[in-house]
């Protein structure tokens, strides 16, 4: 049955098959004769002495039939037969043995795969075949599947024969017969009943799998695909739901083995990770590099659900993380410098990426801190996972923040060490990977623990177990954290200081035995990296580099040096000060380093020997370099012009110490202006002073020398102003400052430049000026104030340019919109009027007059609102003080508070508050308010709101007018409030215009219009209960705020229309913010009380008719305004249904336009009154109201076809229900039987429809793109007029409304605007020439049709004449040409209407010829003509008969 392998591969390659012997021996059979056939059965027996069944299962693959040259028709004939015949001789070879014949096929094959196997060179402990073995092997597997196929093959048998065996075959054996759908390889797993054994298994033949896929294999596709396959397998079956796995033992057998072998699997490679100085090296690396492709998701190519992978890698993850728990927090603590992702080996990071492929961070950290409380952790694989997860995923950074602000919080509320313990090491851990990636260790400790604040400022047990947890830590801390802790201590009470000491003592002596010392280290050193610090005499170089750069920048001693001198007195004394009193030749003005040293020593900092050997040592060193050179002039040969510039500058700041060198100051003022002269020409020199200059020349003008120059004149000036200011109050500082301006004057580009800068730093850079920019800024502009500069603009309020002063200009941007604003305008308008009230006491002891010269009004209305509202202090206090104000603006750290508050309580800031240009009005202080911003203010809403009450009743409702307050009067101040909003909001359009035309994008933030409409709607609410117990007044001070306005308007020109239409707009809105009830005057005349609407009623006709209404209604909001007031105000009469009837029935009268508004919106406005009436009265609905109530009924049930009388109503009134209704319905068609049928004998009621028709064809002209088409309207009017005309009823009057002394319709002519009414002449002609030839016989033959028709004609033409272009010209074309009439065309068919139809008119022309002669007399002579002549001819026949049109 066995033969060697020689044997088979010569079968394979050099004897004919035993289907080819088959085959040659049947074509020979058919070239003999049948006589000559040999018995089948002789051969039969003869191979069954011969066969080998193994070599039988290689041979029947077809595949060496091809190779021989085997007719493929042949091959293909026999291919079905080969399964049956190899079956056949298994059947019989197992008969003969008396063996089953699925064992006997199962054994061969397992025996076969053992040859194959086998027959490699390589060794026998491997999973990969060679080329040769892989042949072999798919010729077998092909065999076996047509076994199975005949059933001769059992795939039970067949894995129980593979257990059998010697030898379980290879890996790569077992993924064919699974890829074949032989067997499965949860079924070979699951048939061996040893689990032990099978796992092992499994988990040798894949660490074989990656040692071999790298060593042997060039081309990866093979095992790549194996591992792929296997570990899905794994995956899918290993990490299935526990739900799906309990019917079936052997499903939960493979699951538990293939969990296993992945866990096996995973700490295989996490042994290999960890491993140091291995000697197989490189084979490892690849092997686990090799297993790391198990974690690309793109290895499963989807065969694998997202959620099982993530199970496998949260699984992994944790097992990463847990892995081999041998190390301490204190051995973390110790060595986790080394663990960062820099140092982290590259595999770990890479399997750490991989993982972190399919989650998010959050999810991360999350997962982390789980496991983190939950198990027993390998901290160097926590800790390198972090910075990992920080370095690649940057959101985790303020993830971290929150997990370690949870951590901190729970741990000192329940005093847990672990949380702390995992706090420390992890916010370690981050600020190891730099400040690119978190904040320094030092900054997160003086954050958490620096202050009150901090975690451990609950109570007294927090502090001990912080100080305990530091104390247990110090043997295990390195240098650096060490020093964190004691230059940094956490914020300890007083009364707990020794606490604190003690721990501080303890960390001095850690340090003392790691030969480190906290005084030697710098003040400015790098706390947060565990890098070797620098020598102590080198970082005290870099500490005194560092401190002139702050000291240059802010003007100040750095709090650092400070701290040192007092705090860590050795090293100041010992390393600092040598470092910084290194001698050198001083220059001739002082130098940053200089004036630090300076500063120093009158801070009595520097001890004095060591001050007196500096400056001996200086001069020593100044007279070896400088012998023989005595004069400026010597010292300036050779420099460049901008260094002698700046030390003529640097000069001047030396001599303006003394005021008494007046002489000196104005000698180095004009050698610095002589510089500048050479320097940069200035053409201008000869200007006069008090002429505008012109910014917008200099700003793109200006070379990089101006620049330069530009800069260091602005920058000496603050120097020099604060240095001056140190030694000298104001008052006693001479002329230094009014010279340099003055100087500046004289160089007009120049100071172009240097205004354009201040303005620049004030407007665009106020958050970032430091003190010292802000006083000395503030000083140079109130000079500027004082010499009177002003600028010449630009503005958009008036044409051209405008001559503004320069203070005034910077003023319009001192905006306080925000917070940061609010201060930076405190800050500097402070400095700037303290600056000048102690600049002016210095002139003449009546230093009042002076102070009005000096102090800019604007910046004394600024302080007048900034301060009380940021310091509430100030609102109640209103003591005078006579102190000095300037003290509290010199020293190291400035109190602005202090100053501000110390200026506002000053004698000479009251008494310039009291004069008029000074004050700050109730109206100026509702502009300031209104802009500032509710998101960005310092005040909250509560205390906005709280300061907002203080200013409008306590402090300007009851100051006298003569003040800027409100003389006690509510009434004063409500219009005020009124007046300032609507300026305001004109205002902020004219802004957002500026900025678009500027190409700025436009700030549309919100502002605090909101508050102060809230605080107009509190006064009025304060004026109304009063209002009805007063005595009859005439007017009605809400709309005669709004007429006095109009009456200032000029409303000849379009601007001044347009803003009348703004100021209309802006009015109605506020309006409609306030009670609904300020619209009626509730009047008590004895026991009864009304009420009156009349000034309301006389605001539609005058304004809101012409200015405020939409096709041809006034907008919902007015409307339901009205009717909601008058519903509220009705409550307070004996019976409120008689008021609102008394007030509705007037307004059909008075203000038919209300009422026609509310028929249009009734729809919206019933719900809202119906409610409104049952929340306020039980009785039943007024009866007006339930009349109109019925008329929408009724035009409703219309609308469905029922037919019936409307109710009793206002004709126009019941008119505009229906015709409203018919409209939105889309449903006009029905106006016809409605007409003919319902209403046919109410005359008013169809005129009014008819009314309501033309009125719908104006607004579609006045609105061609929102209603581009006319053909409905005019169909609608033409029906209209037909069904007039068939009844004989009059209705031509209705056009008369153009001449406003006709009377007939006067209701309706008061409903339309001004616009409305001038459209009605081509209305009317649009109509007449699309009527029926008809139709137009019938009109004509009324007797006032020529006179309406040539008088609106005449209308028509003055119209054209006068240039009034009403109707709006399309921008579409199309819409223009097929919609639009053009008004000249129209004019002509107008005029050849008339000429046609005068001859049929002739009664007309006889009764009404001087009439109608005055009506075209000197507008057209063509139609008077035409008169004339038909008269002639009618005079000359007695009788006559007038033509048909037809």
């Amino acid at each position: 049955m066995s033969s060697a392998p020689s044997d088979c591969r010569f079968d394979v390659t050099r004897r004919k098959t035993f289907s080819q012997l088959l085959g040659s021996r049947s074509r020979k059979q058919k070239r003999r004769c049948s006589s000559e056939l040999v018995p089948r059965e002789a051969v039969v027996r003869l191979m069954k002495h011969h066969q080998n069944l193994g070599d039988l299962l290689l041979e029947v693959t077809g595949s060496g039939s091809e190779r021989d040259g085997v007719d493929s028709d042949d091959h293909n004939a026999g291919t079905p037969a080969r399964g049956s015949f190899i079956a056949s001789v298994f059947h019989e070879q197992a008969l003969m043995n008396d063996v089953p014949p699925g064992l006997l096929t199962a054994r061969t094959a397992v025996e076969k795969i053992q040859q194959i196997e086998q027959l490699g060179l390589t060794p026998r402990h491997t999973v990969m075949l060679d080329a040769d073995q892989r042949g072999k092997l798919v010729c077998l597997l092909q065999s076996l599947r047509e076994l199975m196929s005949t059933g001769m093959l059992s795939r039970l048998q067949f894995r129980e024969e593979i257990w059998k065996a010697k030898e379980v075959p290879m890996l790569e054996v077992v993924w064919h017969l699974q890829k074949e759908n032989i067997v499965s390889l949860e079924e070979l797993v699951t048939s061996n009943p040893d689990v032990t054994f099978a796992v092992r298994w499994l988990f040798d033949n894949l660490c074989l799998l990656c040692s071999e896929a790298e060593d042997q294999y060039q081309h990866q596709d093979i095992p790549r695909q194996i591992l792929s396959d296997i570990v899905a397998e794994l995956v899918g079956n290993g990490f299935k739901e526990s739900n799906n796995l309990e019917s079936d033992r052997k499903e939960r057998q493979f699951s538990q083995v293939c969990f296993e072998v992945l866990n096996r699997m995973l700490l295989w490679l996490l042994d290999n990770l960890c491993k140091e100085n291995e000697t197989e090296g490189a084979s490892v690396e690849r092997a686990t590099q090799f297993w790391l492709n198990v974690f690309d998701t793109a290895l499963f190519h989807g065969t694998l659900s997202p959620d099982l992978l993530k199970q496998f890698f949260y699984h992994t993850l944790t097992q990463i993380l847990t892995f081999n728990p041998v190390l301490e927090a204190s051995d973390a603590i110790r060595m986790q410098g080394e663990w960062c992702f820099a140092k982290t080996k590259i595999l770990l990071t890479t399997l750490y990426r991989k993982i972190f492929v399919l989650f998010s961070a959050e999810e991360l950290i999350v997962h982390l801190r789980q496991v983190l409380e939950t198990h027993e952790v390998n901290w160097q694989n926590v800790l390198s996972c972090a910075s990992t997860l920080l370095v690649c995923q940057p959101p985790t950074q303020q993830l971290l923040k929150e997990l370690l602000a949870n951590l901190l919080t729970n741990s000192f509320e329940n005093y847990e060490l672990e949380s702390i313990i995992t706090a420390f090491l992890l916010v370690r851990q981050a600020a190891v990977e730099g400040p690119a990636v978190f904040i320094s260790y030092s900054e997160w400790f003086k954050k958490s623990f620096g202050s009150a604040n901090g975690y451990h400022g609950g109570s007294k047990k927090a502090l001990i177990f912080l100080l305990k947890f530091l104390t247990d830590l110090v043997p295990f801390e390195t240098v650096q954290y060490l020093k964190v802790h004691i230059l940094h201590p956490p914020y300890v009470p007083s009364k707990y200081r020794a606490l604190l000491l003690e721990y501080v003592s303890l960390a001095k002596t850690r340090l003392a035995d790691l030969q480190a010392s906290v005084e030697d280290m710098g003040l400015y050193e790098d706390l947060s990296t565990a890098h070797e610090a620098p020598k102590p005499q080198c970082q005290a170089l870099q500490d005194v580099e560092k401190a002139v750069q702050i000291f240059e920048t802010t003007g100040k001693i750095p709090a650092s040096v400070m701290e040192a001198s007092i705090f860590r007195r050795p090293y100041y004394l010992a390393r600092f000060l040598p470092a910084l009193l290194v001698p050198r030749a001083l220059p001739d003005s002082l130098d940053s380093h200089m004036a630090f040293i300076d500063s120093l020593k009158r801070a009595d900092k520097i001890p004095d020997t060591m001050y007196a050997s500096y400056i001996h040592a200086c001069n020593r060193e100044k007279q070896q370099q400088l012998e023989g050179v005595s004069t400026f002039e010597a010292m300036d040969h050779g420099r460049e012009p901008i260094e002698v510039l700046s030390a003529a500058l640097e000069e001047l700041r030396k001599v303006a110490i003394d005021p008494s060198k007046t002489d000196v100051v104005s000698a180095q003022i004009a050698v610095i202006s002589g510089q500048l002269k050479t320097m940069i020409d200035d053409e201008d020199h000869c200007t006069a002073m008090d002429k505008p200059i012109q910014l917008d020349t200099v700003v793109d003008s200006l070379g990089p020398l101006e620049m330069e120059v530009r800069d260091l004149l602005l920058k000496s000036f603050c120097q020099t102003f604060l240095v001056v200011s140190s030694f000298n109050p104001p008052q006693r500082q001479g002329e230094w400052a009014s010279l340099f301006v003055k100087m500046l004057c004289g160089h007009r580009r120049l100071l172009s430049a240097v205004l354009l800068r201040v303005l620049h730093l004030t407007c665009r850079q106020a958050s970032s000026l430091s003190d010292v920019h802000v006083l000395g800024l503030a000083g140079f502009t109130l000079h500027i104030h004082i010499l009177r500069i002003s600028l010449s603009v630009e503005s958009l309020q008036s044409a051209g340019k405008e001559e503004v002063s320069f203070v005034n200009h910077l003023n319009q941007s001192l905006v306080c919109r925000t917070g940061e604003c609010s201060t930076f305008c405190l800050r500097f308008c402070t400095a700037a009027v303290a600056y000048a009230v102690c600049l002016s006491s210095s002139r003449c002891s009546s230093a009042l007059d002076v102070v009005q010269q000096f102090v800019p009004p604007v910046f004394m209305q600024k302080l007048q609102y900034v301060i009380p509202r940021l310091i509430p202090k100030c609102r109640r206090d209103h003591d005078v003080v006579v102190e000095p104000i300037w003290i509290n603006l010199v020293g190291l750290h400035l109190n602005w508070t202090a100053a501000a508050i110390s200026l506002f309580k000053h004698h000479t800031f009251k008494e310039l508050a009291e004069m008029k240009h000074f004050q700050l009005t109730f109206y100026d202080w509702l502009m300031f308010e209104l802009e500032v911003q509710p998101h960005g203010d310092l005040l909250s809403d509560v205390d906005r709101q709280e300061y907002q009450h203080w200013a409008c009743y306590q402090h300007y409702l009851p100051s006298p007018l003569a003040a800027g307050g409100c003389g006690g009067d509510l009434l004063t101040a409500c219009r005020t409030i009124i007046n300032s909003l609507m300026d305001f909001s004109k205002r902020a359009k004219v802004q957002s215009f500026e900025e678009f035309s500027c190409s700025r994008r436009p700030s549309f933030n919100r502002s605090s219009y909101e508050n102060i409409i809230c605080r107009l709607q509190e006064m009025v609410f304060d004026l109304e209960s009063v209002r009805a117990k007063a005595p009859r007044e005439d007017g009605h001070f809400l709309l005669d705020v709004f007429l006095d306005r109009r009456a200032k308007l000029e409303l000849q020109t379009l601007s001044k229309q347009i803003e009348q239409q703004i100021e209309l707009q802006l009015f109605t809105r506020i309006l409609v913010a306030l009670p609904p009830c300020v619209l009626f005057k509730t009047r008590i005349d004895g026991l009864k009380t009304t009420l009156e609407c009349e000034e309301f009623f006389h605001f539609t006709n005058a304004e809101l008719r012409n200015g405020y209404c939409k096709e041809f209604v006034l907008p919902f909001h007015i409307v339901s305004h009205f009717f909601r007031g008058l519903l509220n105000a009705s409550v307070h009469c004996e019976k409120p249904s008689s008021a609102v009837d008394g007030i509705l029935s007037n307004s059909k009268v008075r203000c038919p336009l209300l009422m026609l508004s509310a028929t249009y919106w009734w729809a919206r406005l019933e719900p809202v009154l119906c409610t409104q009436w049952k929340r306020s009265s039980d009785t039943p609905f007024p009866r007006e109201l339930q009349t109109m109530l019925d008329s929408q009924l009724w035009a409703s049930r219309l609308l469905v076809g029922k037919l019936e009388s409307g109710p009793p109503c206002c004709p126009w009134v019941l008119g505009a229900f229906l015709y409203f209704t018919l409209q939105r319905g889309n449903s006009l068609k029905m106006l016809q039987t409605a007409m003919r049928e319902i209403c046919a004998e109410n005359k008013e009621f169809q005129v009014s429809v008819l009314y309501l028709t033309l009125m719908h064809l104006v607004s579609s002209l006045l609105q061609p793109k929102e209603t581009s088409d006319l053909t409905v309207p005019l169909k609608t009017c033409a029906d209209m007029i037909m069904i007039l005309e068939e009844q004989n009823q009059p209705w031509l009057d209705i056009f008369m409304v153009v001449n406003k002394d006709y009377k007939p319709h006067q209701i309706l002519f008061s409903m339309i605007s001004d616009v409305e009414r001038k459209l009605l002449p081509i209305v009317f002609y649009s109509l007449m020439i699309i009527l029926d030839p008809k139709l137009v016989s019938s009109v004509i033959k009324h007797s006032d049709f020529l006179f309406v028709a040539i008088t609106l004609h005449s209308a028509m033409v003055k119209l054209f004449l006068d240039g009034e272009n009403i109707i709006p010209v399309s921008d579409q074309p199309d819409l223009q040409n097929s919609n639009q009439p053009d008004p000249l065309e129209l004019i002509t068919k107008g005029r050849r209407f008339l000429l046609r139809v005068i001859p049929s008119c002739s009664g007309q022309i006889i009764s009404q010829h001087n009439k109608l002669q005055a009506v075209c007399k000197d507008i057209d002579l063509e139609l008077k003509a035409s008169l004339d002549h038909q008269l002639q001819l009618c005079a000359g026949d007695g009788l006559y008969s007038e033509p048909t049109l037809l």
